[in-house]
C-alpha cells in the first residue's frame, strides 16, 4: 500500500471516523480502522456492531493494499505532521509509514484480514432529511435507557405532508418534535438513540442525508460518507394518544430562559430532592428544600388558571435538560393529578409528577414546602 493525500482531508476524515471506532472492545479486531486504497480512492471504515461508518477520498494512488490502524493513533499523527501532503507506505507486513514533509512515523497495525469488515449497502429507494443535529439535541436525552426495552431505546422519525415528526419516550417523560422537510413522501424510522447521537456528532444540521430502510440496516448517505445504524424490530408507541390524554387544568405562558434561569439557580448543591411548582397570580412558583435548606425563585407569567396552593412536584433535573434547548415563549399545562406538558411552536414535552417528598424522622423540623404540602 502506497498513497499521497492532502493531511487536512486525511485528518478530517480520521476523527470522523475514530467517533465510531471503538477503543476498549472485547473483540480486538474492532478496536480499528480500516484505511484502504483501492484504485478509485481511499476508503476509511469503521464499526462498534451498532454503527458502520465509510469515507471516500481523493488520493494519488501509487499502489493498493490496507492496513488496521487504532482510532487515536491515526489523526493523532496527522495532527502533529507538517506540511499540506502526508505519504502512506506499507515498509512491511503490519508495518505502517506515515510522512510529513521532513518528520514521519512508523507504527505497528492490527492485520487487516482479520477485521470483521461491515457491509454497508448503497441505497436506491431513500428519502432525503437535514436538520440531524437539532433533532438529536431535542430528542435523545429523552429516550428510555433501559437495555430490556429496545424499542424505547429509540427516537422514532416519520416523514409526512413535508414535514419531520420524531418523538421519544421512556416512560416518565415524552418529547414530541416537528420540523419542517423538503421530501413530500411519507417514512418511518426507529433510530436508536445512541446512534443518532453518534450522526449528529459527525454532522452539521444543514448536512442533507439520503436516508433508506434496507434489510437490518438504515443507512445514511452525504457525499462520500456512508453510514449505517443497526435496525430496531418491532412497533412504537402511540405517543400522539398519550398527549390527547392529557386534559389540561392548569396554564401559565412564560419565557423559556427565565424558566431555565431559575431551574439553574436551584440546581445549585442539589441531591434528589424535586422541584415545587405552582402557578400563582401572576408568576411560576418553583422552590425547592430539604431538611436543612431551601431554595426559591419566581419566573413572571400569563397565569390563565393557578394550582393549588401546594402545587406539584417534578424531577428537576429532567426539566433542567429540558429548558436547556427551549427557546421563546412557552406554554405550561397541567391536568388535576399534574401531568405537565410544556409546548412551544414546534415541540411538545411530557413529564409525570412525583410524590410529595417525605420528611425525616419525627420531631425535625419541616421546611415550608413540606408544611404547605401536609
Amino acid at each position: 500500500m502506497k498513497f499521497e493525500i492532502s493531511r487536512a482531508d486525511m485528518l478530517a476524515a480520521a476523527k470522523t471516523v475514530a467517533r465510531v471506532a471503538p477503543i476498549s472492545e472485547p473483540v480486538e479486531m474492532l478496536n480499528g480502522i480500516l484505511v484502504e486504497c483501492r484504485d478509485d480512492g481511499v476508503f476509511l471504515t469503521a464499526t462498534n456492531l451498532e454503527v458502520s461508518i465509510q469515507l471516500k477520498l481523493k488520493a494519488n494512488i501509487i499502489a493498493t493494499g490496507e492496513m488496521l490502524v487504532h482510532p487515536r493513533v491515526l489523526p493523532g499523527m496527522l495532527a502533529l505532521l507538517p506540511g499540506e501532503v502526508v505519504s502512506f507506505s506499507e515498509v512491511k507486513a503490519n508495518v505502517l509509514s506515515v510522512k510529513g514533509g521532513k518528520s514521519g512515523y512508523e507504527i505497528n497495525c492490527q492485520p487487516s484480514k482479520k477485521y470483521s469488515k461491515p457491509v454497508i449497502p448503497f441505497p436506491e429507494d431513500s428519502v432525503k432529511i437535514s436538520g440531524i443535529c437539532s433533532l438529536a439535541k431535542r430528542t435523545v436525552f429523552v429516550a428510555s435507557k433501559d437495555t430490556h426495552r429496545p424499542v424505547m431505546q429509540c427516537v422514532n422519525v416519520k416523514l409526512q405532508k413535508n414535514a419531520i415528526h420524531a418523538a421519544a419516550c421512556d416512560g416518565i417523560k415524552l418529547m414530541l418534535v416537528k420540523t419542517e422537510a423538503s421530501s413530500p413522501e411519507s417514512r418511518e424510522f426507529l433510530l436508536p438513540a445512541k446512534s443518532l447521537q453518534t450522526l449528529a456528532s459527525i454532522s452539521a444540521d444543514d448536512d442533507v442525508f439520503e436516508v433508506s430502510d434496507i434489510g437490518n440496516e438504515i443507512v445514511f448517505v452525504r457525499g462520500d460518507m456512508m453510514l449505517t445504524m443497526r435496525k430496531i424490530p418491532g412497533d412504537y408507541i402511540d405517543t400522539g394518544s398519550i398527549v390527547k390524554g392529557i386534559k389540561p387544568v392548569y396554564c401559565a405562558v412564560a419565557e423559556a430562559k427565565l424558566i431555565r434561569d431559575a431551574l439553574g439557580t436551584l440546581m445549585v448543591g442539589a441531591n434528589t430532592e424535586p422541584v415545587n411548582i405552582v402557578f400563582t397570580k401572576a408568576n411560576i412558583s418553583l422552590r425547592r428544600g430539604n431538611d436543612y435548606s431551601e431554595a426559591k425563585s419566581a419566573v413572571p407569567a400569563n397565569i390563565t388558571t393557578a394550582t393549588p396552593k401546594a402545587g406539584f412536584y417534578y424531577n428537576i433535573r429532567h426539566l433542567h435538560k429540558l429548558f436547556q434547548i427551549m427557546e421563546g415563549k412557552v406554554r405550561l399545562e397541567l391536568d388535576e393529578k399534574g401531568m405537565m406538558m410544556v409546548k412551544s411552536r414546534h415541540e411538545v414535552y411530557v413529564q409525570t409528577p412525583q410524590r410529595v417528598p417525605t420528611t425525616r424522622a419525627k420531631g425535625s423540623k419541616k421546611t415550608d414546602i413540606q408544611k404547605e404540602a401536609a
